[in-house]
């Protein structure tokens, strides 16, 4: 059974503002759902909803089989994270792991139970009797986790908790998360815009996009097979490259500097049979599959550019060479025992790895 679902929600606001379109998933029993996008595009939005902080102008939101739309938060069996810890300055650990307990009268010796077995899984056992003041930023983050953990709730809730975290400790916590995820082995949905803790944390990503739901995948499927131009180009660091052109009727993609690039058997036969022969297409590849390497150019020799580098980012294991190809932008992962020092490189794609969008609708062509 799906601990929730939306089906058809929608939010406007009172000036006619609509902030989010026809959102429709159902979250299955112990799934990580991540939903990701750019600052604006709905998704805190959507986890308000769910929450039941924002209203649902239109829609159904069901959680544990139950149609929540007019049930108050406290009664829909969530907890929610939130992104400045919310912790109460004034009491110890141990009383902001108890308080959402102790409001609800539950009894002593449970609110005791619960708070030490949330403080043993989350490592805060040595600070119960410390205040937040005292605490380490993830030590907070930490305990705000905790409090959720003690209410014992169907949904978790994440809103951007690693945003206010230094670059290490978000790694930290990433895995922290990760594991409590499988221990606890319950439902959570988590908002971020941090594409990489997407990746890192998901079982599916939900990219979104003003207010719109774009793709709904895996993390693998989300990477390999991008439906649209814009989650090509905002799943993956770097980001794909995109280079406008258009399909000859040699099967050929006919770059906008004059270069001809071969496709491959089935690319050509998708194009063709979709009535692309000597239309304008948008390419997009993957840094991962430029290369420069003698080895990959010789079995590639259809697929040869040229590069005009710009500049280099030694980034320890690889490299990272950003350039233009025909007056586009292109960005090359490349080993870091290659020669950088040339102004102009040849390079060359591993085809099977391209993708090819319609330049109207922006959506993956094959």
């Amino acid at each position: 059974m799906s601990d929730v679902i939306l089906r058809n929600v929608n939010k406007i606001y009172p000036n006619g503002v609509q902030a989010v379109f026809d959102f429709n998933i159902e979250i299955e029993h112990g799934e990580f759902i991540v939903l990701a996008g750019p600052s604006g595009c709905g998704k805190s939005t959507t986890l308000r909803m769910i929450a039941g902080l924002e209203e649902i102008s239109s829609g159904d939101l069901i959680i544990n089989g139950k149609r929540v739309n007019d049930v108050a938060p406290r009664d829909r069996d969530i907890a929610m994270v939130f992104q400045n810890y919310a912790l109460y300055a004034h009491m110890t650990v141990y009383q902001n792991l108890a308080f959402s307990l102790t409001i609800r009268k539950v009894d002593s010796d449970e609110i005791h139970v619960r708070v030490m077995k949330a403080a043993e899984i989350l490592g805060l056992t040595p600070y119960l009797n410390r205040k937040p003041k005292q605490l380490s930023g993830g030590q907070r983050q930490r305990v705000a986790v905790g409090r959720s953990i003690v209410r014992n709730p169907v949904v978790f809730l994440f809103d951007e908790p690693l945003s206010n975290l230094d670059a290490k400790l978000r790694g930290t916590m990433r895995k922290e998360i990760m594991l409590l995820h499988k221990r606890l082995n319950s439902t959570f949905v988590y908002v971020t815009h941090d594409q990489i803790e997407a990746l890192t944390l998901a079982d599916r990503i939900v990219v979104m996009a003003d207010g719109r739901v774009q793709q709904i995948a895996s993390p693998k499927e989300m990477f390999d097979c991008p439906v649209n131009l814009f989650v090509a180009g905002f799943i993956g660091t770097p980001p794909m490259n995109f280079y406008n052109g258009e399909i000859t009727p040699d099967g050929y993609f006919l770059h906008i500097d004059g270069t001809k690039i071969k496709l491959n058997d089935t690319q050509r036969e998708a194009l063709f049979d979709k009535g692309y022969a000597g239309k304008r297409v948008v390419m997009a590849s993957r840094p991962d599959y430029v290369f420069v390497d003698d080895a990959m150019l010789s079995e590639n020799v259809d697929s040869t550019i040229q590069i005009d580098v710009d500049y280099t980012e030694f980034l320890g294991a690889y490299s990272l060479i950003y350039g233009m190809f025909g007056g586009e932008n292109i960005i090359a992962k490349i080993n870091d025992r290659f020669d950088t020092s040339n102004r102009q490189i040849k390079a060359c794609f591993e085809m099977k790895k391209v993708h090819f969008y319609d330049v109207d609708s922006t959506n993956v062509i094959v």
